[in-house]
C-alpha cells in the first residue's frame, strides 16, 4: 500500500479546523439551550432536526476538507451537502416526528435518523474528497479506497482522543472533590463548557492525527492486515454454515416458515465483504494469501449469493405475514446491497486477471447505489416510515388488522400506525377512524379511534365490554349457541377484574367458544379460548361453573387456530382431563 500522503492531505489547515470547531460547539450549545428552555427551534421539529443534521456533520466535513479550503469548488460542495442534510433533517422533523407526541420526544426516535445520516455521509465523503483532489469525478479506485479508510481511522482516533480527554477531566474533578473543592465538577458539567470544549478537543484531535500521515498509514496497515487474516476464518464459517443451510432449505422453502433470522445471514455476508476488501485493498495486492488459501476463498465466495437470497426470502416471508415495518424496509435495503456484493464478488472471484479483479468496480457501483437509496429513504420517495404506514394501512383494509406487526412487542397495525411510523402512520390512522364503504368499517373505526386515544405505546386500548364480548363470541361447532345460563356466567366472569383477559381486547383477536367433551364421560364442557389460553366451564346441578384453566403448550398463529376450528379439526385426547388439540396446537387443562 502506498503512503496516504500521495492522494490525501498531510497537514490540514489548523485555522479552518478550529473555526469549524468553534462554530459547531456554540451551535450545539445554542440548540441544547433551546431544548432546555423549550424555545424555538424546539417548538418546530422540522427546524430542530434540520439544524442538528447540519451542525453535527457540516463542521466535520469542513475539517476533513480543510486542505482545499481556499478552493471555491470546496465551498460549493460544502453548500450542496449542507442543503442535502438540511432537507433530510427537515423531512424527518416534519413528516415523521410530532412535537405533540411525548413518546417521540422521550424514546430516542432521533437515533435511527442519526445513524442513517452518518452512513450516508461516510459513503459520500470519499467521492467528494476524491473529486476535489483530482478536479474531476473520474478519480481512480485507489484514491476512493484510501480516503474511505483514512476517514474511518482518523475519526475513530479523534473520538478516542476526545473520550480520553473527558476521562482525564473526570479524574481532575474527582481529585479536587475529595478535597472539598467542587468548582471543577460544577464547571465541567455546565453545557456552556461541555459543548464548545468537546468540539475544540475533537477538532484539535483531527488536526494532530491527520497531520501525522505516517502514523495514520501504519495504523491502517495494521487494521487491514489483521482483517485480511480474519477473512480466512470468515471464509471457513461461510462454507460450513452454507452446507448446514442447504440441508434446511427444502423445509424452509416448501413449508413457507421463517426458519432463520435474516439479520444474522446479512451479518455473515457483511463480515465476508469487509474482510475480502481488507485483503484486496486498493487492488495493488496481487497475492494477499498463499495460493491454496486464495483458491479456497475463490470457491466459497459464491456461497454468499445463496446466503443473501435466503435472507431476502426470510424477509419476504416475514413481510407477507406481518406487513412492512420501518426495520424491515431497512433490512431489505441491506439485503439488496448484500446480494449485489455477493453477485459482483462471485463474478470477480473467477476472473483471470488480478486476484479478485473487478472488486473495485463492484464497490464503487454498490456505494453509489447505496448513497442514492439512502438519500431517497430520507425523503418521501422511499421513506421507510411512509412505506411501513402504507403497508399496515393495507393490512387493515384486507382484514388482517388483528395480527401483530412486531410479535415480540405485541403491536397491532393500529398501534404501529399510532406510535412507530411517524406522522405518515398517524395520518393513515386518522383515515381509518373515518373509514367508509368497507365491509368492516364499524369495527375498523372503533379500533382506529381507540388507538388514536392512546398516549404511549405500552398502554393497551380499552377492551370490549363483557356484553359486547359475549355477543360477538363465535361458538364452535357451527350451529351451536350459548344458553342463557352460560351467557350469564360468562358475563359475570368477564366483569370480574381478575378475569378481564377472558374477554376480547379492542385491537386483538376475539375470544371463541368451543363445546367439547374433555373428560370423555359423555358430558360436554365449554371452552372459552383466546390467544393466551382460556377457561373451561362444566354444567353442574347448580348451572354452568368454572372448572379449570387451559393453556397452550404449542403456540401457533391465532389465525391458523381459527382455521382449524372452522374445519372441525378438533379432538379431545387422554388423560383424565383430556388435552384439547386444534390442528397441531395443543392445550392442556390445569
Amino acid at each position: 500500500m502506498q503512503p496516504a500522503s500521495s492522494v490525501t492531505p498531510s497537514d490540514p489547515q489548523l485555522p479552518t479546523i478550529l473555526a469549524a470547531a468553534v462554530v459547531q460547539g456554540w451551535a450545539l450549545y445554542g440548540l441544547h439551550h433551546a431544548i432546555a428552555t423549550r424555545t424555538w427551534p424546539t417548538t418546530d421539529l422540522a427546524w430542530l432536526f434540520a439544524l442538528y443534521a447540519v451542525v453535527v456533520l457540516i463542521p466535520v466535513t469542513v475539517q476533513l476538507l480543510a486542505e482545499q479550503a481556499r478552493a471555491s469548488r470546496t465551498w460549493i460542495m460544502v453548500a450542496l451537502m449542507t442543503l442535502a442534510l438540511f432537507y433530510f433533517g427537515w423531512h424527518h422533523g416534519s413528516q415523521v416526528a410530532d412535537a405533540r407526541d411525548a413518546h417521540f420526544a422521550q424514546s430516542g426516535e432521533c437515533f435511527p435518523l442519526a445513524l442513517v445520516l452518518a452512513v450516508w455521509w461516510l459513503l459520500t465523503m470519499p467521492f467528494v474528497q476524491a473529486r476535489l483532489a483530482a478536479g474531476n469525478w473520474t478519480a481512480d479506485y485507489r484514491a476512493l479506497f484510501i480516503h474511505a479508510w483514512r476517514n474511518a481511522v482518523v475519526l475513530a482516533e479523534a473520538a478516542a482522543f476526545t473520550g480520553i480527554f473527558w476521562l482525564i477531566r473526570f479524574l481532575w474533578q474527582s481529585l479536587f472533590h475529595m478535597l472539598g473543592i467542587d468548582f471543577f465538577r460544577d464547571l465541567f458539567s455546565e453545557p456552556l463548557f461541555v459543548y464548545p470544549v468537546t468540539s475544540l478537543v475533537f477538532g484539535c484531535a483531527l488536526h494532530l492525527i491527520g497531520s501525522i500521515d505516517r502514523f495514520v498509514s501504519v495504523v491502517l496497515e495494521q487494521i487491514l492486515s489483521v482483517c485480511k487474516w480474519l477473512g480466512t476464518v470468515s471464509g471457513a464459517l461461510l462454507g460450513l454454515f452454507t452446507l448446514a443451510l442447504i440441508s434446511r432449505l427444502p423445509s424452509l422453502v416448501f413449508t413457507g416458515e421463517k426458519a432463520i433470522g435474516a439479520a444474522w445471514l446479512l451479518w455473515l455476508v457483511a463480515v465476508v465483504v469487509l474482510f475480502l476488501n481488507a485483503a484486496y485493498r486498493d487492488g495493488s495486492a496481487s497475492q494477499p494469501y498463499p495460493r491454496w488459501i486464495a483458491f479456497s476463498l475463490r470457491l466459497v465466495v459464491p456461497l454468499t449469493v445463496l446466503v443473501s437470497l435466503t435472507a431476502i426470502y426470510a424477509l419476504c416471508v416475514r413481510t407477507q405475514h406481518y406487513g412492512l415495518s420501518v426495520e424491515r424496509v431497512w433490512a431489505f435495503v441491506v439485503a439488496g446491497a448484500a446480494l449485489a456484493y455477493s453477485i459482483g464478488y462471485s463474478i470477480a472471484a473467477f476472473r483471470s486477471d488480478a486476484w479478485f479483479g473487478g472488486v473495485a468496480r463492484v464497490n464503487v457501483v454498490v456505494a453509489l447505489a447505496l448513497i442514492a437509496t439512502l438519500a431517497l429513504a430520507l425523503t418521501p420517495v422511499l421513506s421507510p416510515y411512509r412505506l411501513a404506514a402504507a403497508s399496515q394501512y393495507k393490512a387493515v383494509l384486507t382484514g388482517r388488522f388483528e395480527s401483530v406487526v412486531k410479535p415480540y412487542r405485541g403491536r397491532t397495525p393500529f398501534q404501529y400506525l399510532r406510535f412507530d411510523s411517524g406522522n405518515y402512520g398517524r395520518r393513515k390512522l386518522e383515515e381509518l377512524s373515518k373509514l367508509q364503504n368497507h365491509p368492516q368499517e364499524q369495527r375498523i373505526r372503533e379500533l382506529a379511534a381507540a388507538a388514536v386515544a392512546l398516549t404511549n405505546p405500552w398502554e393497551s386500548p380499552p377492551g370490549l365490554s363483557p356484553a359486547e364480548a359475549v355477543a360477538r363470541l363465535k361458538v364452535y361447532p357451527d350451529g351451536r349457541s350459548l344458553d342463557p345460563d352460560l351467557s350469564q356466567k360468562l358475563l359475570a366472569d368477564m366483569a370480574a377484574p381478575e378475569h378481564r383477559y377472558t374477554g376480547a381486547p379492542a385491537d386483538g383477536p376475539q375470544s371463541v367458544g368451543l363445546f367439547i367433551d374433555l373428560k370423555g364421560d359423555g358430558t360436554e364442557e365449554f371452552v372459552l379460548l383466546n390467544a393466551y389460553g382460556g377457561r373451561v366451564y362444566r354444567k353442574e346441578a347448580r348451572g354452568w361453573q368454572y372448572a379449570a384453566g387451559i393453556y397452550e403448550r404449542s403456540p401457533a398463529a391465532w389465525k391458523k387456530l381459527l382455521s382449524e376450528l372452522s374445519t372441525g379439526n378438533v379432538v379431545a385426547r387422554d388423560p383424565d382431563w383430556k388435552e384439547l388439540w386444534i390442528g397441531a396446537q395443543r392445550f392442556q387443562v390445569q
